[in-house]
């Protein structure tokens, strides 16, 4: 990959995490959708993981919601079509219904398919309390 090709992978994937975000407050599946690989492993904070399709159908059906999620980025890994996005999630957010807090380091692996670049993994671990 050209060097000066890096930068604006970065302010891209920056842009499509932030859009994520949104769309995970907002409850909007639609634009999920969208941002997401049919190959997603995303694997929630508990060790559960979910596929693309049974993602998408928790957020339709409100399994889990998120009320507010900060997100700093640390650090954008960008090489050969993939952007890897380590930072923190820390949100509040209801898993069937019971109130959680959380304060993850996060993992985000984005790729570029070809038409789109679209998340293909997520990894959040939580941080322990001090």
């Amino acid at each position: 990959m050209d060097m000066n090709d890096v930068d604006p992978v970065r302010t891209r994937i920056r842009d499509l995490e932030r859009r994520r975000y949104a769309a995970m407050v907002s409850a909007d599946a639609d634009t999920l959708e969208a941002l997401l690989s049919t190959r997603l492993i995303y694997t929630h904070s508990n060790g559960a993981r979910d596929t693309k399709v049974s993602y998408l159908a928790k957020v339709r059906n409100g399994t889990f919601t998120y009320t507010s999620i900060d997100h700093p980025e640390e650090q954008i890994l960008v090489d050969a079509g993939c952007a890897v996005v380590l930072g923190r999630m820390i949100a509040s957010a209801s898993w069937a219904g019971v109130p959680k807090r959380l304060h993850n380091s996060a993992l985000a692996v984005w790729v570029d398919e070809g038409d789109a670049w679209r998340m293909v993994a997520y990894q959040p671990t939580p941080i322990p309390d001090h």
